[in-house]
Parts: C-alpha cells; sequence; structure tokens
C-alpha cells in the first residue's frame, strides 16, 4: 500500500466524469498504514471551492486513493537502511 513517504495527509486532483457533468476536484486524505486506517477528509470542487464529500459515492474515492497510493514512487529511505 504505497510507501512510507506517503504516511500523512495528501492531496491529488482528478477529473471525474458523470452522465451529467465532468469535474475537477481535490481529493484529500489521511494515510495512517501504521494503524491500516485511511481517512477520507474532503472531496472538493477546484472551480468553486465547493466540499461535496457527503455528496459523492466514498467508495469510488477510496478506490481512487489506493490507486494513487499504489503509484507512489519507490524511495531507499522509505525502508531505512
Amino acid at each position: 500500500m504505497g510507501t512510507a513517504s506517503m504516511f500523512g495527509t495528501h492531496t491529488f486532483d482528478v477529473e471525474v466524469d458523470s452522465d451529467w457533468m465532468t469535474a475537477d476536484l481535490y481529493v484529500t486524505f489521511s494515510n495512517h498504514s501504521d494503524e491500516g486506517l485511511i481517512e477520507l477528509e474532503s472531496v472538493v470542487m477546484m472551480q468553486t471551492g465547493q466540499n461535496i464529500t457527503n455528496q459523492v459515492n466514498q467508495d469510488y474515492f477510496f478506490d481512487l486513493i489506493e490507486e494513487y497510493l499504489s503509484n507512489a514512487d519507490y524511495h531507499i529511505s522509505d525502508h531505512g537502511n
């Protein structure tokens, strides 16, 4: 599930499509992998700043977070010496 450098709070941008709109969003999450916990903190529309976290399918965004973490760059320092 990603690397140690991915622990903490992170934000990434994503474009999502539905039948009636396309939206550019900021997704903010906290990764507490040592506890086995990932928290979705917010989903915010880039254009308006509107927080739509409670209006979206959160399972979909957890899938996006997992994908984001799985694409993390590996750094040798992430695993000590």
